[in-house]
């Protein structure tokens, strides 16, 4: 699965050479260029279905996200043993933090000569979308709703020519200065752990969003919980003056900051809030999250408890 939009359409230009350098290196390639969105998803359940055992994706965040929803038909895996490799050619760039790996080829051909792989949690998300309907998301990285939301909304309706951090960080900042905070109530395995104006919750799998904020500091992908971070009513001043922290996973003493962790996550607002998942803004709340342990085998680095 190519997205040859990725990385501000480089990729169109790239793959071919990249695709030369990976079956000389002994590896059999099929691909396909991927030319609206969600249709990575279509393929993905379709070659699946056809009998292919081997997935890569090569794209940013949102091609992997659109392609492990591929991994799933009618609420199940359509191929248990089926596995994902992410070739990860895109602006963001979050998840590979997380996995440890490096983006581009170099980095790619690193993870298949290691052959490492390990199982990993999916996160499913319950949401409603522009009509009102109910539409469900699986994702491996983070979501969030509120400040999040409203963020990548704005960041994908510009170009990410000066890249996925910077465009993150001016785009977080443009969205701080207008962003008023939200009436919230959060729930996790049936127990009610925060209520009131919030300023934004993150629901993580992965460690990272933005382009390299380090939201969710201790996350693990395969330890059977979500790690879900509360941004209480922070003032503007204080975000922004705390948007270093952010970045280097520090923010978490905050006075405000909380961190909690479960398996199902049920969040209600009284306004519109907006989700944001994996660096897409498919809808918004009310959200009902459920994790699904270990349920999807991907290449990449083993994680540092194991």
């Amino acid at each position: 699965m190519v997205n040859p939009q990725s990385a501000n359409s480089r990729t169109r230009k790239r793959w071919p050479e990249h695709l030369i350098r990976l079956r000389e290196a002994g590896y059999l390639i099929d691909y396909v260029y991927t030319t609206d969105p969600g249709e990575a998803t279509k393929i993905t359940q379709r070659v699946l279905k056809a009998g292919y055992t081997h997935i890569i994706a090569v794209g940013g965040d949102g091609t992997m996200n659109e392609v492990v929803n591929g991994f799933f038909s009618n609420n199940q895996l359509i191929n248990p043993k089926a596995e994902l490799a992410f070739f990860s050619h895109g602006t963001g760039g979050d998840l590979i933090r997380t996995l440890g790996i490096t983006g581009g080829l170099e980095g790619f051909l690193e993870v298949l000569r290691r052959g490492q792989k390990r199982l990993i949690d999916v996160g499913e998300v319950l949401f409603q979308d522009e009509d009102r309907q109910s539409v469900h998301r699986y994702f491996l990285n983070v979501a969030d709703v509120g400040l999040g939301g409203e963020t990548v909304a704005r960041v994908n309706r510009q170009s990410k020519l000066l890249g996925g951090k910077l465009s993150f960080l001016i785009g977080s900042v443009l969205t701080i200065l207008s962003y008023r905070n939200k009436v919230m109530c959060c729930r996790i395995d049936g127990k009610q752990v925060c209520d009131g104006r919030l300023n934004s919750i993150m629901v993580a799998n992965g460690r990272y969003i933005g382009g390299g904020m380090m939201i969710a500091p201790d996350a693990e992908l395969d330890d059977g919980l979500f790690d879900v971070v509360c941004l209480g009513d922070f003032s503007r001043l204080k975000l922004l003056l705390n948007l270093p922290r952010i970045y280097k996973g520090t923010h978490l003493e905050i006075p405000g900051v909380t961190v909690l962790r479960g398996r199902s996550v049920v969040i209600t607002t009284v306004e519109k809030a907006l989700l944001d998942i994996d660096g897409e803004q498919p809808g918004h709340a009310p959200l009902t999250f459920t994790l699904h342990s270990r349920a999807l085998c991907l290449w990449g680095k083993m994680s540092d408890h194991h």
